[in-house]
């Protein structure tokens, strides 16, 4: 029996995408990961990012005492996890890395401190299973977002988008800058000669929610101040994003929409 090209590249691409030979979601989350670049200040004192399990414990113990991880050769080295987790949206995959810090310092004078903070960045990696490529980048800050297309972010490595993070809000955006103010677009991130950074894919762990660590299985908002544990939130649904919120004016308040390649359009 004799086979055609197109019957033969037929067959090669079914056993390639067949079930047991389906692409390992767990591969892209490392390749895709963020590059994390802090202000010069950063990391010298009490603002490094923090693990979210170490935390945890500690506060379940009873400790209401602040936690902050000081040590920078922790975020360097790769001992603090970036969490991940990541859901196919029709052709695409949408990744989303969450960061935990233990404390924030005050933005000004007198207000933004806080014990607990989350801070995301969401990548699309488009055509996922054929011809992947990542494209899309969402930028989360305070409680807000805003997403870029390629060529209006940079690229650490090839794959990994860089996020420049707020020197005390631990906001991440797509370039460096900042007033030092507590206006939305104003936290100091700049890196400077110091240069301190963080490469996330050197300790991933997934967020599960159920059969992850303990703290994500748990709702109780008393252990991080208030706020949802991610598996919790609202965003979980990587599929229902939407491209940006707040003003499309640059003010003080939240106005992630105003720097959005894609408006507040679907992720």
């Amino acid at each position: 029996m004799s086979w055609s090209p197109a019957v033969f590249f037929g067959c090669a691409l079914a056993a390639l995408f067949a079930p047991g030979l389906a692409l390992d979601v767990k591969d892209f989350a490392y390749d895709y990961a963020p590059y994390l670049r802090f202000d010069s200040k950063e990391g010298t004192g009490d603002r490094c990012p923090h693990n979210a399990s170490d935390y945890y414990h500690v506060r379940k113990a009873g400790d209401a005492s602040r936690q902050c991880n000081e040590d920078y050769a922790t975020v360097s080295n790769g001992d603090i996890p970036t969490y991940w987790h990541a859901m196919t949206c029709g052709y695409h995959l949408h990744i989303a890395y969450w960061t935990f810090y233990g404390y924030n310092h005050d933005c000004d004078c007198c207000s933004g401190e806080r014990d607990a903070w989350w801070e995301f960045v969401v990548v699309k990696v488009r055509d996922w299973d054929l011809q992947p490529h990542m494209h899309e980048v969402m930028f989360g800050q305070k409680k807000g977002w805003y997403t870029r297309i390629p060529g209006h972010y940079e690229v650490h490595d090839t794959t990994h988008p860089v996020a420049y993070v707020g020197k005390t809000s631990h906001g991440t955006y797509h370039d460096d800058g900042g007033t030092g103010t507590c206006c939305y677009f104003e936290d100091f991130r700049n890196p400077g000669s110091i240069d301190m950074s963080m490469k996330t894919w050197l300790n991933l762990v997934e967020l599960k929610q159920a059969g992850g660590e303990g703290w994500m299985e748990d709702a109780d908002t008393d252990v991080w101040n208030g706020l949802l544990a991610p598996t919790f939130r609202s965003d979980w649904d990587l599929c229902s994003l939407v491209g940006c919120t707040g003003s499309s004016l640059q003010l003080c308040g939240t106005s992630g929409c105003h720097k959005s390649d894609i408006g507040d359009d679907p992720f």
